[in-house]
């Protein structure tokens, strides 16, 4: 019975449908934690994105798992367990298929440092929150390489369009940071020290996590 629902599973319709909807998700989980802790962002605003940042992500999170389940149930070009934990041994777009690999485990990263952020400390949450960014852009590049559907006009602008927002968004949060200025001593500023300097790093480039909590309050 089981063997049955396999074979006549739409296994590449479900492979493609999950990997696109996969990076849609994450594109606007990465999005969305930037937009929140801009100046802007306050009150409600700040707590609904960041609320359907997590959201979103971990949705992102399923959908990868779901996407890899079916790789390797699929009867047209079935993928093996070491094809898909080891980075680059696919045989199959072996660079691709790594990206979406190595994407998958910074993004596990990234939600379990979120979960975990009072026991590693602001520092190392900041650290592998940064991941984020890599296992966006190992995602984009792994649905360019591997894609069935990058031929088309449609899904070309589609990755073009995501990959110009972070960019845009990125640089815009930290323009405007920038123009809140230095603050202004007299003398050596002794209060300017590293953890400040992190801090100011991770407001200014820092995807929204669980740290973030806090400041929803």
């Amino acid at each position: 019975m089981a063997q049955w629902i396999v074979d006549y599973l739409p296994t590449w319709d479900i492979i493609r449908i999950s990997g696109i909807a996969a990076y849609l998700l994450l594109f606007t989980g990465v999005f969305l934690g930037i937009a929140q802790g801009m100046p802007a962002a306050k009150g409600k605003s700040k707590a609904a994105m960041y609320q359907w940042h997590t959201r979103t992500t971990w949705l992102a999170f399923g959908l990868g798992i779901l996407h890899a389940l079916t790789l390797y149930i699929d009867h047209y070009s079935p993928f093996t367990w070491s094809e898909m934990l080891i980075p680059f041994t696919a045989s199959v777009h072996p660079v691709g298929s790594g990206l979406g690999t190595l994407s998958f485990y910074g993004l596990l990263i990234v939600l379990l440092s979120s979960d975990l952020r009072n026991k590693l400390g602001r520092k190392w949450w900041f650290v592998f929150h940064m991941l984020s960014y890599p296992a966006f852009i190992g995602l984009l590049v792994h649905g360019i390489i591997t894609g069935s559907d990058s031929e088309n006009v449609l899904m070309r602008l589609m990755y073009v369009f995501t990959g110009l927002s972070i960019l845009s968004i990125t640089v815009l949060r930290g323009l405007l940071r920038e123009r809140k200025g230095p603050q202004i001593t007299i003398g050596h500023n002794r209060s300017q020290s590293k953890p400040t300097v992190e801090r100011t790093w991770g407001e200014a480039y820092g995807l929204a996590g669980a740290g973030r909590q806090e400041r929803l309050k």
